[in-house]
C-alpha cells in the first residue's frame, strides 16, 4: 500500500512546480519521471526515471513511447498502490499501466485539453485522452472550467472528477518578491511598468500584449513592458516587438534604462520582477488554473486578466458562474477582467477593437492609483485562499484513502 507520484519530467513549468511542491507534502514512496529532466527541487532519493528521454527529445517519439513507459510503470506498482500523475502523457501512462498492475490510477489535468491540443498534435492526443481518461479511478481538475471541458468533450463522468485548485507557497512568494533587484533593473522600475509572466507559448497570447502596449505608449510614452519567462515563441515575439518600433531588450547582460520592452528570460526568482510593476497584465487565450495570476496577486500588485477559459474568473470573481465570459471591461472583486482576445497573429497590423479596449483600460487603471492600491490589497487577501497548506490537505484526502 504505497503512494507513487508520476509526471513527464521536473522541467520548468507551472505543472512541474505544483508537482514538486506537493511531493514535499504528500507521503509518497517514490517520484517517477517519464523523462530524465530535473529542474525543480525534489527529494533526489525518491526519484526514478523511466527513460533517458529529455526535454529536447522529439514530442512524437515521447508520445510513441507511452506503451514502453506504461510497461515500466506496471513493474513498479501493484494492487493497493495509488499512483498520482500530472500532465497528459503521464496520465495516459498511469491509466494504461493500471490495467496491468491493478494499482489505483489518480490522474490530474492541469489545462483545458480542448484549448491545448489542436492541429496534428490534437489529432493524436484528443482521441487518446477521450479513450483513457474515463478509465481512471479518479480525475482531479484544477478548475471548474477544466472539469467542464473533460466532462463535455472527453467523456469523463462528472461524478469521477474532483476539483482542487493549484496551491502556492504564498508566504515564500511574498518573501522572494521583496528581494531587491540589481541596480540596472531597479532603474527600469523607476518608470511606469507593466509586467506579465509565464511561458512564451501560443496559450499566453503575448503578441497581443505587445500590440496593446503600442497603443498604451501613445498615452504613456515613458511606460515599459517587462515579460518574465521563456518559451518557443521568444524569437518571434522579439522580432514582433522590434517590428512594432520598440527598443527591445532580449535578456542578455544588463538592461538599458531606456528600452521599451524587456524580455527577462527564465528567472529563478521571477517575483521581484513582478512586484515592482504598477499592473500585471495577463492576455492568455486559454488556461487551466493560471499560476502566474495568483502568484502576481501574492506579490501584492493589482492584476488585469483575460476572462478566458478557464481559471481567471474563478480567481477574480468567484461569486459569478465560472462559465460566464465578459465582452466589456469588468471590475471584478479581486482584479480587472477583460474580453478574450482573438488569438490571431496579426504582427504589426492595425490594432483590433479588443486590443484598443485593453489599452484604454490599462491607461485608465494606471491613472487611478487609489483603485490600484485597493485591488492590490484585495488580491493579496485572495491569494491566501490558494495557500499550499490548504490545498495539500485536499490532496492528502484523496491519495491516502
Amino acid at each position: 500500500m504505497a503512494l507513487k507520484l508520476l509526471i513527464n519530467s521536473l522541467f520548468r513549468g507551472g505543472a512541474e512546480k505544483q508537482f514538486a511542491a506537493l511531493s514535499a507534502l504528500l507521503p509518497a514512496e517514490s517520484i517517477l519521471l517519464l523523462e530524465n529532466e530535473i529542474c525543480q527541487p525534489a527529494d533526489a532519493a525518491k526519484i526514478k526515471t523511466l527513460s533517458e528521454h529529455r526535454a529536447a527529445t522529439s514530442s512524437a517519439l515521447k508520445t510513441a513511447a507511452i506503451p514502453l513507459y506504461a510497461h515500466r510503470l506496471a513493474k513498479l506498482a501493484g494492487p493497493g498502490d495509488t499512483v498520482l500523475s500530472f500532465m497528459e502523457r503521464a496520465n495516459l501512462v498511469n491509466v494504461i499501466a493500471a490495467r496491468r498492475s491493478g494499482h489505483r490510477a489518480v490522474i490530474c489535468e492541469r489545462t483545458r485539453p480542448s484549448g491545448e491540443f489542436s492541429g496534428l498534435r490534437g489529432a493524436l492526443m484528443r482521441p487518446l485522452i477521450k479513450r483513457y481518461y474515463p478509465r481512471a479511478d479518479l480525475v482531479v481538475a484544477n478548475s471548474q472550467g477544466v472539469k467542464k471541458d473533460l466532462a463535455d468533450n472527453f467523456l469523463v463522468p462528472a461524478e469521477k472528477i474532483k476539483v482542487i485548485n493549484n496551491g502556492h507557497d504564498t508566504a515564500g512568494i511574498a518573501a522572494q518578491a521583496r528581494v531587491p533587484l540589481d541596480a540596472a533593473w531597479a532603474r527600469v522600475y523607476e518608470r511606469p511598468v507593466l509586467a506579465t509572466s509565464g511561458r512564451l507559448t501560443p496559450a499566453k497570447g503575448q503578441w497581443h500584449l505587445l500590440r496593446i502596449f503600442r497603443e498604451v505608449k501613445k498615452t504613456l510614452p515613458e511606460a515599459a513592458l517587462v515579460l518574465v519567462g521563456d518559451g518557443e515563441l521568444k524569437p518571434w515575439l522579439l522580432e514582433l516587438s522590434r517590428e512594432l518600433g520598440f527598443k527591445t531588450f532580449s535578456g542578455e547582460g544588463a538592461p538599458p534604462a531606456d528600452a521599451d520592452v524587456y524580455f527577462t528570460g527564465f528567472r529563478e526568482n521571477p517575483y521581484n520582477f513582478i512586484a515592482g510593476a504598477g499592473l500585471f497584465v495577463f492576455t492568455s487565450l486559454w488556461e487551466g488554473f493560471p499560476n502566474a495570476l495568483t502568484e502576481a496577486m501574492a506579490c501584492g500588485i493589482p492584476v488585469m486578466s483575460a476572462d478566458c477559459s478557464s481559471g481567471p474568473r474563478e480567481i477574480l470573481a468567484p461569486a459569478t458562474p465560472f462559465f460566464t465570459r465578459t465582452n466589456a471591461p469588468e471590475k471584478a472583486p479581486y482584479g480587472l477582467l477583460m474580453p478574450v482576445l482573438s488569438g490571431r497573429r496579426l504582427a504589426a497590423a492595425r490594432p483590433e477593437p479588443e486590443e484598443l479596449a485593453w489599452a484604454g483600460e490599462i491607461c485608465a487603471a494606471l491613472a487611478d492609483k487609489k483603485a490600484l492600491e485597493a485591488y492590490a490589497r484585495a488580491g493579496l487577501v485572495r491569494a491566501g485562499d490558494f495557500a499550499l497548506s490548504k490545498t495539500a490537505a485536499l490532496w492528502k484526502e484523496i491519495v491516502t484513502r
